[in-house]
């Protein structure tokens, strides 16, 4: 290709494929694709054709191979195992027999330098055990068995990264085996459920010394001592750290007769104070619940009164063995005489009532509908097109009751015989999926055995229970979904309220799915799944494995190049996803610079309109020009949706979203109404950018407010709006370096927009710095997330968490400096020390440097994030401090910051925050003063508790003001310049203003 052409291909690249866009998007990611193969000698053909399906998936060996770090990676893990600052030692024991000089080679060609290999005589284990210091790493291995060069290196790193950690786990193979079979996988997440059917871990476990010594020590008299020792141990999930490769290979898999461990299961249940006993099956083992008084169960069953359906369904209720159940049937087939004398005929001896429903079908409405008339105190959905067999309720209750549960599914099969669902797979075929669909009962599986009970992500609410108490907690189902994917949400929501669901096999449910309801998928409920389950089909489903593919149930390795679960679902949404990083392209810049053409006629024009609407006009209708929405739920997108429903709420505003994009309305629609359901009937209009072109066809409007500083420029070109307002919400020239870009966002601010400003900072550089007239709001915390409430005080053991917000693709959060700071703490602070990550942007390579990356985070767990932290780092080098430190201090983390004067509205030196200097040394000073100083570190989090509480932790106030600063912007304008042109540390707020007192800068 010729230069000259080249640069054709980059000008066509750069106007077309606009990044923010689907088209734009979708280009980048493919050219980020092609450009990631490149990279990979050798492979790149193969790549892409297995993504093309044009290459078998991979066999056995050749997916064993790839799991193995090639030599230039074993060279860099080496180098990192030698210079990092972390010490902890590695005890490898290992019982003398047939096949231990293996084991010793395997041991000892290890990159870790503080592994320590004992080959002990047959039970010599706890006179080793006593000799080791507590916080040592215990590995224990049957004489024959091989572990990977790296596996010492990668326990030892992860208990670096998180001192917490009791437990590392890791996955195997089973020599001399020639199909997947001789893989034994595990979910990412521990799951304590799955501990009462197997032996999680098999052999492939470290063990902090402590927590040995803790359980009681090593019994090697057990069946299975690894078994009986994860029994004593029963460790929290967030204890225990999986690690998802292959780095062992074992002669057997440790397997049992179940009925020899009871005794172990019987002391978890005991442990649990759960009213059950473990009993031997022919599948393995099996809980009996006991109850001494068992709840009262209201079973919900949706029918459109499909007889011959209901006639099996009600036979097999009849066999039910529970003593206390209602019956609540919803029907939506119509009422009638003769339809409400056969209900009397088939439910006699069933305590049950029939609602005829008359409205349009919505699953989870003529549910919660079902719930809501019941009393019992754990609720069965169940479908029209099941059958159940005698004691299905007493298993369900029994599980239900327990408090750490939440949703409880069964083991469903289909008309054949075969399994239609062991739990909900988030990502499996696209959106979501049945583990083990299409498998005969009691297989085995790369898995493990179908017989095992399981903790999932969700479970199906064609036969599913929960806690009253809890449903009613959660809200029951998400009517916003008019079909299929409320059950999953449900699940997901009892995980984010705390609890874990679980599917238990020790019953069936014969169920025909689709007989009533169909094949077809809603697309509104493939758009609401998707802004749910957005978390679990970036990072994966917690429960399951990236091991095995995600096509289908069917159990097969995962293939290097499979389609992610976005990239599955992206075409289904009109949308590409991709990674966000920063970028200044010399392509964005001409494509802006040529669009953003507001000429000195236009700005005169602007200025007499403006001048021609005077005094307080009355606000009916706001035009919101926004760009386009990847996240509704954080940042400047929330906070103009957020005052948009404001605004509709409190005063009647009828809100137009006009959205720089290609036309999507589904996905705009569907993002609206996953954060502000009340806002999803609004109009949706779209645009190309321009100042021309279609501006005219666009609704006019009272106010129109431009939310990004390129929709500035269309505001102002919009002459059927009677008064233009600029939302600013931070300093966005800072977002790109000098240049165009830079200019253009700086020249936004001085078009004449009112500006309704996010924080007095705002407002003062826009009205003083650029002579434009402002209003200002203080902004809140949601306070349903981010709370001290159930804030939970670590032990005295348990080491220091800081906090930090991951975005190394986004410069102006200072990655490269802060990354400097975290690696000079944790090396002086090691084990004592816990820093954790998180961001969707990038993960940063942070093996070896004692960074626990969490990765993308679901709005809403986040605040359970930042309450298990100690420390919060919250860095921004822009006028705007964002939203992070006061979700922080709600949250009760003591905050260090940069100090920057234009914060100061909110953080004060020393009372409610630690303000650093913008260097390394500095942030490692005021860190360390947190780690070092308790008492500090309390009051520091006491205090900013206090300021959210009295003067951020309720939007509705924050918000007052700007429905009446949009009537009269003058008059507010004229008022708020009285208050930023005054010296501003002796400003007392008013509930009018929204201001609490405004500290004079630190000395």
């Amino acid at each position: 290709m010729t230069a000259e052409a080249r640069a054709r291909l980059r000008t066509a690249v750069g106007t077309r494929f606009v990044g923010g866009t689907p088209l734009g998007d979708t280009a980048r990611s493919a050219l980020d694709l092609y450009r990631e193969l490149r990279r990979m000698p050798g492979g790149v053909r193969e790549r892409a054709r297995e993504r093309a399906g044009t290459v078998p998936r991979p066999d056995v060996t050749t997916w064993r191979r790839s799991q193995r770090p090639s030599g230039s990676e074993l060279e860099h893990l080496h180098s990192l195992a030698v210079t990092t600052a972390n010490r902890t030692a590695v005890h490898v024991v290992v019982e003398d027999g047939t096949g231990v000089d293996a084991t010793r080679r395997s041991v000892e060609a290890g990159l870790w330098p503080h592994t320590r290999l004992r080959v002990v005589a047959p039970g010599g284990i706890d006179e080793v055990l006593a000799q080791l210091a507590d916080e040592d790493l215990l590995v224990v291995l049957a004489p024959g068995d091989t572990v990977e060069r790296d596996l010492t290196f990668r326990v030892a790193d992860a208990l670096w990264s998180n001192p917490s950690l009791h437990l590392v786990t890791w996955e195997d193979d089973l020599r001399d085996v020639a199909d997947a079979q001789r893989f034994r996988f595990r979910p990412v997440t521990w799951s304590p459920e799955l501990l009462l059917s197997a032996n999680v871990a098999g052999r492939c476990l470290a063990v902090r010394v402590d927590r040995v010594r803790a359980a009681g020590g090593w019994n090697g008299s057990a069946p299975d001592p690894w078994w009986d020792l994860l029994a004593r141990l029963d460790p929290p999930p967030d204890r225990v750290r999986h690690l998802p490769q292959v780095l062992a290979g074992v002669g057997d898999r440790c397997d049992v007769d179940a009925a020899s461990m009871i005794p172990a299961v019987a002391g978890i249940l005991a442990r649990r104070g759960w009213p059950a006993t473990p009993v031997a099956d022919p599948h393995g083992v099996r809980i009996t619940w006991e109850l001494e008084e068992w709840p009262r169960v209201t079973v919900v069953v949706p029918t459109r009164h499909n007889r011959p359906l209901l006639t099996s369904l009600f036979a097999s209720l009849r066999t039910t063995e529970y003593p206390d159940w209602e019956l609540r049937i919803v029907d939506n087939g119509g009422r009638s005489a003769e339809r409400d004398a056969w209900y009397a005929e088939q439910l006699i001896g069933i305590d049950s009532h029939v609602t005829w429903w008359e409205e349009p079908f919505n699953y989870g409405t003529v549910n919660n509908h079902g719930v809501a008339a019941g009393d019992g105190d754990v609720v069965v959905l169940l479908n029209d097109d099941t059958e159940v067999e005698p004691g299905w309720l007493r298993e369900l209750a029994g599980w239900a009751s327990q408090t750490e549960i939440g949703t409880v599914g069964v083991q469903l099969v289909e008309g054949r015989g075969l399994i239609q669902h062991g739990g909900v797979v988030v990502g499996m075929s696209g959106m979501a999926d049945h583990l083990f669909a299409g498998l005969p009962p009691h297989s085995v599986t790369p898995f493990g055995s179908t017989d095992w009970y399981r903790n999932t992500s969700a479970n199906t609410a064609a036969c599913l229970a929960m806690r009253r108490e809890l449903w009613d907690r959660i809200g029951g189902l998400d009517e916003r979904f008019q079909l299929l994917g409320s059950d999953v949400v449900l699940g997901l929501d009892a995980r984010a309220a705390g609890h874990r669901n679980v599917t238990t096999p020790a019953i069936r449910v014969r169920h025909l799915e689709s007989v009533t309801r169909g094949t077809d998928v809603p697309m509104g409920d493939m758009f609401a799944s998707y802004w749910r389950y957005d978390r679990l089909l970036r990072v994966g489903d917690p429960y399951f494995t990236p091991c095995l593919s995600l096509d289908s149930p069917e159990l097969r390795l995962r293939p290097l190049a499979e389609p992610t679960p976005l990239e599955r679902v992206g075409p289904h949404l009109g949308r590409s996803f991709s990674v966000f990083r920063q970028s200044a392209s010399v392509d964005e810049a001409s494509m802006l610079a040529d669009m953003c053409r507001l000429d000195e006629e236009q700005i005169q024009a602007f200025a007499q309109r403006r001048a021609g609407v005077v005094g307080a006009r009355d606000v009916r209708t706001v035009n919101w020009f926004l760009p386009d929405i990847e996240n509704p739920f954080y940042g400047g997108i929330a906070t103009a949706l957020r005052i948009a429903d404001h605004l509709r709420v409190h005063h009647g505003v009828e809100n137009r979203f006009i959205v720089w994009s290609s036309p999507n309305e589904a996905w705009f629609r569907s993002a609206i109404n996953a954060s502000f359901p009340g806002l999803s009937a609004a109009p949706i209009y779209f645009h190309d950018g321009s100042l021309g072109g279609r501006l005219d066809e666009l609704p006019s409007c009272d106010v129109a407010v431009a939310t990004q500083w390129p929709t500035a420029y269309v505001v102002a070109a919009f002459d059927r709006a009677e008064r233009g307002f600029y939302l600013v919400q931070d300093f966005e020239p800072m977002f790109h370096p000098a240049g165009t870009m830079y200019a253009l966002a700086e020249e936004s601010y001085r078009i004449g927009l009112y500006g309704l400003c996010n924080t007095v900072s705002m407002g003062r550089f826009y009205s003083e710095d650029y002579g434009g007239s402002s209003t200002h709001f203080v902004p809140a915390v949601d306070d349903r997330v981010f709370h001290a409430r159930t804030r939970v005080e670590r032990g005295a053991d348990d080491p220091v968490t800081v906090f930090l917000y991951a975005r190394p693709g986004h410069w102006r959060n200072c990655w490269e400096m802060v990354s400097l700071a975290l690696d000079e703490l944790k090396a002086t602070y090691g084990s004592r020390l816990r820093i954790v990550t998180a961001g969707s942007w990038a993960r940063p390579d942070d093996i070896g440097r004692g960074i626990d990356h969490l990765g993308l985070l679901d709005y809403r767990s986040t605040g359970d994030l930042y309450r298990s932290a100690d420390i919060g780092i919250s860095l921004t080098v822009s006028p705007h401090p964002s939203y992070l430190p006061l979700e922080l201090m709600a949250c009760g983390v003591a905050v260090v910051a940069f100090d920057l004067p234009p914060g100061y509205w909110i953080l004060h030196d020393d009372e409610n925050c630690l303000l650093s200097r913008r260097t390394v040394p500095g942030l490692v000073q005021q860190v360390a003063r947190l780690v070092d100083d308790p008492l500090l570190r309390r009051r520091i989090q006491g205090a900013g508790v206090a300021t959210i509480a009295r003067h951020h932790s309720d939007w509705d106030p924050a918000l007052s003001r700007v429905y009446h600063a949009m009537c009269d912007p003058e008059r507010f304008a004229r008022r708020d310049a009285g208050i930023v042109a005054s010296d501003l540390s002796g400003v007392t707020g008013s509930p009018l203003l929204g201001l609490g007192p405004v500290p004079a800068p630190p000395a």
